[in-house]
């Protein structure tokens, strides 16, 4: 997905391209957003190798706080890009209060994964950091979906009854973390890797 949004968004390397008429009013906006975001979504997979964690936990800890940075600029930020786009005329009220809840949930998440790991609860932190990467993914899902208009086509029917991508895929998304949350046989760290990780 994160190569399809590549290739979807090479565009805005153009300053040309007709795109940037409709990113004018947030433009500023959107460089912030795109870097933070970006770096969150980029460093999230990393986070969960195992063999990472454990032959480098030092740079694990520094990515995660990179991560944890990223969606604390990211969220709020792409509540104003759409708000704005709002005021504009660009986007309906639903993609406000959509985004909004979007973004919350996703800060929130992020949130209480990182304060289980100061508090070195370790599997908690595992558990809401797997949530919060889950959301994470919806940015992707959406982007993908209008890439492959036959794809849409597959999901159609939970789309309109749910009025957009976001929606959707967030519960879809959300699903499919608590899936691998309760049957990961992961086993649980070692008390002293534990002590460490925070």
């Amino acid at each position: 997905m994160m190569l399809v949004v590549l290739y979807r968004d090479r565009v805005m390397l153009d300053r040309q391209h007709w795109i940037w008429e409709h990113y004018r009013p947030f433009q500023w906006w959107l460089l912030p957003h795109g870097i933070t975001g970006g770096l969150a979504l980029f460093l999230g997979p990393l986070q969960f190798s195992r063999r990472l964690r454990q032959r480098h936990l030092a740079w694990h800890r520094i990515a995660g706080r990179v991560y944890v940075i990223g969606v604390g600029v990211a969220a709020p930020l792409g509540i104003v890009i759409e708000a704005i786009k709002y005021t504009h005329n660009v986007a309906p009220v639903r993609l406000v209060v959509g985004s909004s809840g979007f973004g919350l949930l996703f800060a929130l998440t992020t949130a209480i994964g990182f304060t289980s790991a100061r508090r070195r609860r370790i599997r908690d932190h595992q558990k809401w950091m797997t949530r919060s990467y889950a959301i994470a993914t919806v940015f992707l899902q959406t982007r993908c979906v209008d890439q492959f208009p036959w794809l849409g086509k597959i999901v159609g029917a939970a789309i309109q009854a749910l009025e957009t991508h976001s929606v959707s895929g967030l519960w879809l998304h959300l699903l499919t973390a608590e899936l691998v949350l309760r049957y990961n046989r992961t086993p649980q760290p070692h008390p002293a890797t534990a002590a460490r990780a925070a």
